[in-house]
């Protein structure tokens, strides 16, 4: 009796464990395999799922093991547009469909706040606000507080000791720093322009990095791990960092820099020209003054670098002309280090035109390569790249309303997609080509667009129905 007892306990955990582990029993082949576990989720929840012709009991958020193979997944919900994605499930792995976005049938816009003008409006890295310029030619600056059921309208000015002395300088915006307080900045008069660093929060801390540390500065980054830092390069190429805490500006770091970008808290990575009619992209460590290279270009094509850590493995994206490249790397030791560079290619490809634009998005998974009419994604935990043709080029680089969602302005409207191209869809008419965000709970996306009595106008859109 004991004997059969443990034998039947011993049966049962390794029933549960190969139930756990995810096997079933497939009807079609009349074999035990292995299935692939899939979990969703939708904006707004409570959504059907239909997985091939399975319709799901529950209710997103939800999950499924599946057997492996190609699948159709539709989510609906009432009064929302249909959602549809074709998959791929692969055994023993977990695909995550949890970034479903439901767009209303009938999407209300309603406009708010007007301006007689607006230049220019950049959201800030958290999408809690705007920034606006409502004249080229006057040092102020508009803010546009979206977090709560009206927008909050606030106005800066630039201090006068930041301005040149006689002088009447034209003013655009720059990059938001990643705590959202300070903002970069471009003023221009007499040919020459010039680089504030404005704080939101501290109007007297604007500093004029050019005038203040005599610094020719044609591009300027803030550094991710403070906003009192920044990476500056010069119009010759000269890579440096400024401190602005302990007024410091730091020697030469690199020379002949063409393109520069951040890799996480880490390091910078550059791309510089070499004289053999050649290029090296390489990074510096932060705390570091060496470059490290990583990998010779033979070619003078503009060449752009950008990196990300995901799951804790550095991934690299090379794109020279309209090549781009991905690379897995072991680690990324720090630039003094002498220890080998492992760099594994994960994808080599062609896009139909040269690369203007190229990120490493979503906590490392996306690789977002852009030209002019289209862009091309690569996912890395799918090993599965996209290509996505635009209706209209788009110059400037792609903006995100979230890890999974970006849009385009057509001219005549707003259109959101997915990562990969996917689900496509018209939010609102959009003339302008402002920036656009969506609130964190996903209720509303705010952009701008002309009022009909003349100027401009934030309007709210309802992407969640009440």
């Amino acid at each position: 009796m004991y004997s059969a007892m443990t034998t039947g306990v011993i049966l049962l955990v390794t029933f549960l464990v190969f139930i756990m582990l995810g096997y079933r029993f497939n009807r079609d082949t009349s074999s035990i395999e292995q299935g692939g576990l899939v979990q969703f989720a939708s904006r707004p929840d409570n959504a059907k799922v239909t997985i091939g012709s399975a319709v799901l009991t529950d209710l997103t958020p939800s999950k499924i093991t599946v057997n492996p193979g190609k699948y159709d997944v539709k989510m609906t919900r009432s009064g929302y547009r249909q959602w549809n994605k074709n998959v791929d499930i692969r055994a023993g792995e977990v695909l995550w469909l949890n970034y479903a976005q439901l767009v209303p049938d009938n999407v209300e816009t309603k406009q708010l706040t007007k301006f007689d003008t607006i230049v220019d409006a950049k959201s800030s890295p958290n999408g809690d606000r705007f920034a606006l310029l409502t004249d080229a030619a006057k040092p102020l600056i508009t803010y546009v507080d979206v977090t709560g059921e009206t927008p909050k309208v606030t106005t800066l000015t630039i201090p006068t000791n930041a301005l040149p002395e006689g002088k009447t300088p034209t003013f655009s915006l720059g990059d938001w720093a990643n705590d959202s307080d300070r903002m970069l900045i471009n003023m221009t008069f007499d040919g020459v322009t010039q680089r504030l660093v404005v704080d939101r929060r501290e109007p007297n801390r604007t500093i004029n990095l050019s005038a203040k540390y005599e610094a020719d500065i044609s591009e300027a980054k803030f550094d991710p791990r403070s906003s009192e830092r920044m990476i500056v390069r010069s119009s010759n190429g000269d890579l440096r960092t400024i401190d602005t805490a302990s007024d410091a500006l730091s020697s030469v770091l690199a020379t002949g820099v063409t393109s520069m970008s951040v890799y996480g808290n880490d390091a910078i990575l550059v791309v510089q020209t070499l004289p053999d009619n050649a290029q090296s992209v390489g990074y510096i460590s932060f705390g570091s003054s060496e470059v490290r290279q990583i990998k010779r270009i033979d070619s003078t094509e503009r060449t752009l670098v950008a990196a990300a850590s995901y799951f804790s493995e550095p991934h690299v994206a090379i794109a020279t002309g309209s090549k781009l490249d991905v690379y897995r790397l072991r680690s990324l030791p720090s630039s003094r280090s002498t220890d080998a560079i492992s760099m594994t290619s994960l994808t080599s490809s062609v896009l139909p035109a040269a690369i203007d634009h190229l990120s490493v998005r979503s906590s490392g998974r996306f690789v977002v390569a852009q030209y002019a009419s289209g862009v091309q994604t690569y996912d890395i935990e799918l090993s599965k790249q996209t290509l996505t043709s635009f209706s209209v080029p788009v110059a400037e680089e792609l903006r995100w309303l979230d890890k999974y969602h970006f849009y385009v302005t057509s001219g005549t409207d707003l259109q959101v997609m997915e990562f990969d191209g996917g689900n496509q869809q018209r939010i609102t008419a959009l003339t302008t080509r402002f920036d656009s965000v969506q609130s964190d709970n996903g209720e509303f996306i705010y952009s701008f667009n002309v009022h009909p009595d003349g100027g401009f106008a934030i309007q709210q859109s309802r992407m969640i129905l009440k």
